[in-house]
């Protein structure tokens, strides 16, 4: 072929592909017309009922003061503290905080090797099984995450190696022991340097914590009896204050309290007593809590406080917080509105798409919103295999349906 036939076909050739193009949209665009058939997938979804809400945590706290000197914490964020029990040491120099360091790490050196040293401790097939279940514990905490043991299991694991080493050799033997002597010695030396230390200790017992915003003495469960949307409204421009040697507080109480401010209009959903589940924004999670008391309606608002008795670390520092009221969750799969028919046997269901025909399945309707509804399979017994499930093509029609009619 020369140069001017290769000229001539690729002329012919560009608008014949052109022509294929247009030919194939108009048939795909009238196909689209005579099919009056539109589909969309069933999803899991969820449907609730809810009041969002936005208000104040109230509880029984009590703060912690420091004093003057060097002072080292004693407990960490949501510890339990006994009545009496230290929270904090206080030191009159950097000097005596490193001593006591010092002090409780050779407290603990001196606890391993008395075990490893001690007839009584066990020795062969026993020693060898609690160190297998030693590391055990160590790599299920370390797999799971689960550090709140982590002291604990390292110092079991600690102790029972020396005591197989100690066991092994008579210069180990001989070294330990020796180890344990000049140890006790140092360590009674420290122990008597000690007497400058100042315990801080717990008036009640109770969860510690170390943050502090300075409502722990402005809001607490004696101040909302006959709270009102005002007062409440109030707590907000406050600018309490902390004391500058406050070290922290004490959450005295296990059960807690959720004052929000609602619409009057929703008076109805709320019953003394009646449990409802709390979707707290700072934390992303529900916690299931009680109506403790319904408020009167005042210029449209009224207070509605809610208890909880759940223990939670995790609550401890939530002070005014957002979220959901909860009133009723319901699963299922979400489908459109228009999907919704009746079939000539009177159930309610929809159609979806199998082998490229319609068939039937029943559903009960959950919950419904402005466009669609939460359904879930309503089979008629047992052996109905017409179950809709996640995933499955439904039909959008506005023709008549029936089971098996082709729509492809």
């Amino acid at each position: 072929m020369n140069q001017s036939q290769g000229s001539l076909f690729s002329k012919l050739l560009v608008p014949l592909i052109i022509v294929v193009i247009v030919v194939y949209l108009i048939a795909s665009a009238w196909a689209g017309l005579r099919n009056p058939y539109q589909f969309t997938v069933a999803y899991a979804d969820t449907m609730e009922t809810s009041v969002t809400a936005s208000g104040w945590v109230v509880r029984s706290e009590q703060t912690v003061s420091g004093a003057e000197g060097v002072v080292q914490l004693l407990r960490n964020q949501g510890e339990k503290v006994g009545k009496g029990q230290a929270i904090a040491m206080v030191y009159q120099s950097e000097t005596d905080v490193e001593s006591q360091a010092e002090l409780i790490q050779l407290e603990e050196d001196l606890e391993a090797l008395q075990y490893a040293t001690n007839a009584e401790s066990p020795s062969g097939t026993v020693l060898d099984s609690q160190i297998l279940s030693a590391m055990s514990s160590l790599r299920n905490a370390s797999s799971t995450g689960d550090y709140s043991g982590l002291a604990t299991q390292t110092a079991n694991y600690r102790q029972l190696v020396l005591r197989r080493e100690y066991l092994l050799s008579s210069e180990a033997n001989a070294a330990m022991t020796q180890a344990a002597t000049d140890l006790q010695a140092r360590y009674d030396a420290l122990a008597g340097d000690q007497s400058g230390a100042t315990a801080i200790t717990a008036e009640e017992s109770g969860l510690f914590s170390s943050y502090v915003d300075g409502y722990e003495n402005l809001l607490n469960p004696d101040k909302l009896e006959g709270l009102s949307p005002k007062d409440l409204a109030a707590f907000s421009q406050l600018t309490p204050e902390t004391e500058a040697n406050t070290l922290g507080k004490l959450v005295t109480d296990s059960v807690w309290y959720y004052a929000v401010t609602v619409s009057g209009d929703t008076v109805s959903l709320f019953e003394t007593g009646d449990s409802v589940d709390v979707f707290f924004d700072a934390l992303s999670e529900t916690l299931p809590m009680t109506v403790y008391s319904v408020g009167e309606i005042q210029n449209g608002e009224m207070v509605v406080v809610f208890r909880s008795s759940q223990n939670d670390s995790k609550v401890e520092d939530l002070r005014q917080e957002s979220g959901r009221l909860i009133f009723q969750s319901d699963e299922g799969l979400r489908i459109p509105k228009e999907a919704l028919r009746v079939n000539e046997d009177g159930e309610t269901g929809v159609y979806v798409v199998l082998a490229q025909k319609a068939r039937f399945r029943p559903v009960t309707v959950l919950a419904e919103d402005t466009d669609s509804y939460l359904v879930q399979a309503n089979p008629t017994d047992e052996e109905d295999t017409r179950i809709l499930r996640e995933g499955d093509e439904i039909i959008l029609a506005s023709e008549e349906l029936y089971d098996g009619k082709v729509v492809r």
